[in-house]
């Protein structure tokens, strides 16, 4: 294809099945998230275990008045923090009112329980059974294998660190994703997606009917409340870093393959002829026929063979004795001195 062609350096990156799961994942996490943060306002505290005691909380997002003022203070660890205007308290239009996370970000807006739970279990199963259908394709067409870590990956990944901090010049990377990207992908796919399923099941009281096991397995259901929420987080932070990686490689060369498929690789620098040893050279100089070797050569397959006056006898002439020769030439000697 010409370097001037619109579909120069073009590839086929990623095929309709991976595009079309990919944005519905973006859409299921980020109603997950918003819907979560709902729920969690209605108790906003985490505990380990099953007592729901609140000075045995190690998290806690609350308002309390101070001298007459109503303040948002977060408690994490024992630790206090003034978190007003952001977190624990909202200002309304009926005036400030107490609130873990601003109406701004949760689904629904206004506080409704029982809305946020609706949203977030439909969109949780459309998570999982999205993501079943990613996995069972990408492993059928060999695809899945290229996001997990090897330990031929793991042993670059300071490497890829240093690259990133600009200590290194030449990335390790090989392949369409670096040890960094495999990392995460692995984490993800392995232990992350699993575990908030699994917590988020836990915590369902018809679920645990018939999987009366799994709050016991993470330590009763206030427990798997804690593990879910942060593994929520753990979800977070690999979106902003892959909105980030995305933003950094080209974004609109990353969002046009995402959308249509199509990613424009970068064109490969052509480089120099490579200079070659010394002796290499001279042997091939020594091996190289001269100029005038190849002209005596050309001039003899052009110019054609006298025609021979001897009668052909059907084998080859063979030359005469030696002893033969001396005499024809003392015989010829003679006849021109008699001349």
């Amino acid at each position: 294809m010409p370097e001037g062609s619109p579909m120069a350096n073009l590839v086929y990156r990623h095929n309709r099945i991976t595009r079309l799961t990919h944005w519905v994942n973006a859409v299921a996490l980020a109603v997950l998230l918003m819907s979560g943060l709902q729920i969690f306002n209605a108790f906003p505290r985490l505990h380990w275990g099953d007592k729901t005691d609140p000075e045995d909380a190690f998290l806690s997002i609350t308002a309390k008045e101070d001298d007459g003022d109503l303040r948002g203070y977060t408690d994490l660890f024992g630790y206090r923090i003034d978190t007003t205007g952001l977190l624990g308290l909202q200002d309304t239009d009926a005036g400030p009112t107490a609130r873990a996370f601003p109406s701004w970000i949760t689904i629904p807006g206004f506080f409704w329980l029982a809305g946020g739970r609706r949203w977030h279990f439909f969109f949780a199963w459309l998570f999982a059974l999205n993501g079943l259908l990613y996995i069972i394709f990408n492993m059928l067409n060999g695809h899945l294998r290229k996001f997990f870590l090897t330990p031929r990956d793991a042993a670059k990944i300071p490497a890829m660190i240093f690259y990133y901090l600009r200590l290194r010049r030449q990335s390790p990377q090989e392949g369409e994703y670096n040890p960094l990207q495999k990392m995460a992908y692995t984490a993800i796919f392995l232990i992350v997606t699993p575990a908030v399923l699994l917590s988020g099941m836990a915590m369902s009281p018809q679920l645990d009917v018939a999987f009366n096991w799994l709050p016991a397995a993470f330590g009763g259901r206030q427990a798997a409340r804690t593990v879910h929420f942060i593994l929520a987080f753990a979800f977070l932070l690999f979106t902003v870093g892959h909105v980030l990686m995305v933003s950094t490689t080209g974004v609109l060369n990353n969002m046009r393959s995402m959308l249509t498929g199509w990613y424009r690789e970068k064109a490969p620098l052509r480089q120099a002829p490579s200079q070659a040893e010394p002796e290499v050279v001279a042997t091939v100089e020594e091996e190289r026929p001269s100029q005038e070797t190849r002209q005596a050569a050309a001039e003899t397959q052009a110019s054609p063979e006298p025609a021979s006056t001897d009668k052909p006898t059907g084998h080859p002439q063979e030359p005469a004795p030696a002893g033969e020769a001396l005499a024809q030439e003392g015989k010829e000697a003679k006849k021109d001195g008699e001349a």
